[in-house]
């Protein structure tokens, strides 16, 4: 058999190799494919000593976020959020607290947030469930009086979840807020730019000052938070919240193609650090609405 002949058997098959060992009609069992992504996911949690698994979403979405964590190693959920939390001799989750939460703070519950799965790795409908099981939660969605408990109990943890965060490349999460636990409203002093120039300086520097950009704007000291905020992004400060900020400021003041134009920066800035998060979304989303609202004004 020369090469050609070679070349053509393995391009082709060999017609009684095929005959021996017949292709799998078997249409019942998914191909390795369909499962391989969310399989790796897995994996990686568990490489990772997570001490319970995330809830795995999709395949495609399984595919995604593997793409994404390449570049971005905090698009997927936080380590410690999958650290069990003991309550009454039980064992729940950070994200089956929030939804406890969640669930029990508003009337319209048909349209659970996504967060529940992509940050803080549970599925809601499950984690309802075991609320129940637990007698944590009444059949009409109220809480027992269990339920109040652990609800004061936790009262910290839903503070970090309103509060702005910031995941860094270990996992660990960074929490910015203007107000305390408790609700009261926290002076934040400006912080000092960094002597040097080194990357850990400078994101300490901006995870500081974006607490207090976020101070100036629930203090109502808008033109003072408007020129804090301009000094961030021409110091090389990318955070979605700054840009966020001056959006709403803009829209107060009915400023609307000002809103537009910082909104479009703001896009440039997420693209330029890779943030597969949602603040690009929700930034066209704002444009949209901006454009909208400017089209109105001029008739």
């Amino acid at each position: 058999m020369n090469f050609f002949d070679l070349l053509n058997k393995f391009k082709h098959g060999d017609s009684a190799t095929k005959n021996k060992f017949p292709e799998r009609q078997d249409h019942n069992i998914s191909p390795v494919s369909a499962v391989s992504m969310q399989k790796r996911l897995e994996r990686l949690y568990k490489n990772k000593g997570y001490k319970a698994i995330p809830k795995v979403p999709s395949e495609k979405e399984a595919e995604r976020i593997l793409t994404t964590y390449r570049n971005f190693p905090a698009s997927i959920v936080p380590k410690e959020y999958m650290d069990p939390i003991n309550f009454n001799g039980q064992s729940l989750l950070r994200g089956e607290i929030l939804v406890l939460w969640w669930t029990t703070s508003r009337k319209n519950i048909s349209n659970p947030p996504q967060y529940f799965l992509y940050q803080y790795g549970v599925n809601y409908y499950e984690s309802i469930s075991k609320l129940h099981s637990l007698n944590l939660i009444t059949s009409d969605n109220k809480l027992t009086e269990l339920g109040k408990g652990l609800i004061d109990k936790s009262a910290k943890i839903i503070w970090q979840h309103k509060a702005e965060k910031a995941i860094e490349a270990d996992g660990t999460v960074k929490y910015s807020s203007s107000h305390g636990v408790s609700g009261k409203l926290l002076v934040v002093p400006k912080a000092k730019y960094p002597k040097s120039s080194r990357k850990d300086y400078l994101d300490n520097y901006f995870y500081k000052s974006n607490q207090r950009i976020q101070y100036l704007w629930n203090a109502k000291q808008y033109e003072l938070c408007k020129k804090e905020a301009m000094e961030q992004i021409s110091q090389g400060n990318k955070y979605p919240i700054i840009y966020n900020i001056l959006a709403m400021m803009y829209r107060e003041q009915k400023r609307y193609q000002d809103e537009i134009d910082i909104m479009k920066k703001g896009i440039d800035a997420q693209i330029s650090i890779h943030n597969p998060g949602v603040a690009i979304r929700d930034f066209r989303k704002r444009i949209e609405r901006a454009e909208e609202l400017k089209s109105k004004k001029v008739r």
